[in-house]
């Protein structure tokens, strides 16, 4: 478990505590506003060997984040916070605590990010993380922006 104090509470990430459904339900809603289509091709998607991470303030689970192993890599698929405790480097904490985790099994991290997800975008950059591959395809009518 990795734990972090500020403003007054304890913010922890547990890398053994299962996820809330209501957690992973608002990730997905939020990233449907994006391009849905894209995000339930994704919803159906197995990925083996997986592993979540939990985000709590206090004990109320505020976030979570999810990465499946695959050879010699992690590749982070998911990582939420609630919109009330963004701004908080939140994000930064998960994203150290998953960094310690993946170097602890000798692992390389990588994620995935729709590309029109400026939000998504701009956290990885600032966080070390740049792209190396993009998936293509045929363009589509909507656009896919973050509201």
């Amino acid at each position: 478990m990795y734990s972090y104090n500020d403003f007054g509470f304890t913010f922890t990430v547990d890398s053994e505590a299962k996820v809330p459904e209501e957690l992973i339900n608002l990730f997905h809603e939020s990233m449907s506003s994006i391009d849905k289509d894209l995000i339930d091709y994704y919803s159906t998607l197995i990925f083996d060997k997986e592993h979540s991470f939990l985000l709590c303030c206090e004990d109320e689970p505020i976030g979570y984040a999810k990465i499946c192993d695959n050879n010699n890599y992690s590749l982070l698929v998911e990582i939420f916070v609630k919109y009330e405790f963004r701004q908080l480097s939140l994000g930064s904490f998960m994203l150290d605590s998953i960094r310690e985790y993946v170097k602890s099994i000798n692992s390389i991290l990588r994620t995935i990010t729709l590309p029109s997800d400026r939000v998504a975008k701009n956290f990885y950059e600032a966080s070390g993380i740049t792209a190396r591959v993009l998936l293509m395809e045929e363009k589509r009518e909507n656009n896919r922006y973050r509201p």
